[in-house]
């Protein structure tokens, strides 16, 4: 609903701008041209916040959701606004862009993952680290162009650059998350 209220308010906006600096522009022709145009100008605002270019953004949806998380306190097994941990944070972005139901902690939603190499990640695999021991501590949701977002216990809901020297060294793998058929033949 957000996402529509402000192509709305973008509209008005530019429809109100439009016409009072060309006349000549008939409304027919502005509605046949804005949509493509609005996407781009949302994906290019997302991509701004992101650190990505226009063309890796894919799910616009998902960045809609990202947005509303940003900043948000780290809280160990929070689940709201008011702060919310790594995993929580996944399994909500997971549900708001892809429209799919995953739970648990990092490690369980490493088990519902197939492995992938970075060299491999795509727009809304997971990325897992070990951060404090030889197992799975940390995990984020990897938005493309070596991005990925996640929630942070110094710094909130961020999104860091998998280059850089402590993601780097703490990097375990990525995942793609399986289907609920395949999920429940490795139960």
């Amino acid at each position: 609903m957000k996402y529509w209220s402000s192509i709305f308010v973008l509209c008005l906006t530019l429809s109100f701008s439009t016409v009072g600096a060309q006349t000549t522009i008939e409304k027919k022709e502005l509605v046949r041209v804005g949509p493509a145009f609005i996407d781009e100008y949302v994906k290019s605002y997302y991509a701004q916040i992101a650190g990505l270019s226009v063309s890796s953004i894919q799910n616009v949806q998902l960045y809609e959701s990202i947005i509303k998380w940003l900043g948000t306190p780290y809280r160990y097994a929070g689940k709201t606004l008011g702060g919310i941990d790594c995993s929580g944070l996944v399994n909500k972005l997971i549900r708001a862009g892809f429209d799919l139901e995953s739970q648990g902690n990092s490690v369980s939603l490493y088990k519902q993952c197939t492995p992938l190499k970075k060299t491999e990640l795509a727009e809304g695999d997971l990325v897992f680290f070990k951060t404090r021991s030889q197992n799975i501590s940390h995990v984020g949701l990897y938005l493309g162009e070596n991005k990925f977002v996640h929630s942070s216990r110094s710094n909130g809901v961020i999104i860091s650059d998998l280059e850089s020297p402590y993601y780097k060294r703490t990097f375990y793998k990525g995942g793609r998350l399986i289907s609920q058929e395949e999920w429940q033949k490795k139960l």
